[in-house]
């Protein structure tokens, strides 16, 4: 019976990484006609799979549309880690979706936002962003130990942002000896920062401690603060971790000119857990699918 929930099901998954595979495949087993799109360089000849074009996905036979975790850009483009042509959408293509089909994309962007469609946002579902933490700091403790010289235990890290994946990394980080501090301009993040026992400031005190900070996290999106003002106050061998999704260009920029060790690190949970964080992902969008259907 479980098998066959979404038997007649129409549904596309559109670029991405490894955790839009899994994403598939689970809307596959449980009897859903799956349309790929971005994934022209893998071989797959399952049953239920249809590799397809942008333009030629079914929109308005469809169930669910699923894009990527990153979201869609502010011009169309769509991120495939499997596929060289480059994949863009534009609304007219989404409008011809049904009012029942459920779009579904990991983050707001400018073009969802600026669509007439509504979207499931998936890490604005605590749930799902809570699980997703645990990956993503799981891929921060390999980034630190890849890229740095010197243990955890004792390093002076500084984190912006004390949402679900700031106070898990600050846990998890301060449990391995590390000295935490964590940044935000919500009173309430800061008390719970504080509550846990991390060591918590005001986002307009981080030229006081990025000073002498080891490592800084950063996963405020769109905030602007590494910049100009922030770096020239950082020490000079900092390593920076950014989380955000779509972080402003000009920070390579400026810790080249500066030679920081900077890196941009999005989509972490793809890149170390992807099966792990496709399932979190999964049973999120197959509930949804299945509620509706009901």
């Amino acid at each position: 019976m479980y098998k066959e929930q979404l038997l007649g099901k129409k549904t596309a998954v559109v670029g991405g990484d490894a955790r839009q595979l899994v994403i598939a495949e689970a809307l596959c087993k449980k009897g859903a006609e799956v349309f790929l799109c971005g994934f022209d360089q893998l071989n797959l000849t399952e049953p239920g799979y249809r590799k397809v074009q942008v333009d030629d996905i079914p929109y308005e036979a469809l169930d669910a549309l699923i894009f990527p975790v990153s979201g869609i850009k502010s011009d169309g483009d769509i991120k495939s880690s499997f596929s060289a042509a480059n994949l863009n959408i534009n609304h007219q293509l989404l409008e011809r979706c049904p009012e029942s089909c459920l779009l579904f994309s990991g983050i707001e962007t400018s073009w969802t936002a600026s669509s007439k469609r509504e979207f499931v946002y998936l890490f604005e579902e605590d749930d799902i962003a809570i699980q997703n933490s645990i990956p993503t700091v799981e891929g921060i403790l390999w980034l630190i130990i890849q890229d740095t010289d010197y243990t955890i235990h004792g390093a002076e890290v500084v984190i912006t942002g004390c949402g679900r994946v700031g106070l898990t990394a600050a846990r998890v980080l301060r449990s391995l000896g590390a000295k935490v501090t964590a940044l935000s301009n919500n009173k309430s993040e800061i008390a719970r920062m504080n509550e846990v026992g991390v060591k918590a400031m005001h986002l307009k005190d981080l030229h006081l401690c990025i000073k002498d900070a080891n490592i800084w996290i950063n996963t405020i999106p769109g905030a602007d603060i590494i910049n100009e003002e922030t770096l020239t106050a950082s020490h000079p061998n900092i390593f920076i971790i950014e989380l955000a999704s779509h972080p402003n260009a000009r920070q390579r920029v400026l810790t080249g000119e500066k030679n920081i060790h900077y890196l941009e690190a999005p989509s972490l949970p793809g890149l170390v857990a992807p099966k792990t964080a496709g399932n979190i992902l999964a049973k999120a969008i197959l509930d949804k699918i299945i509620e509706k259907g009901e």
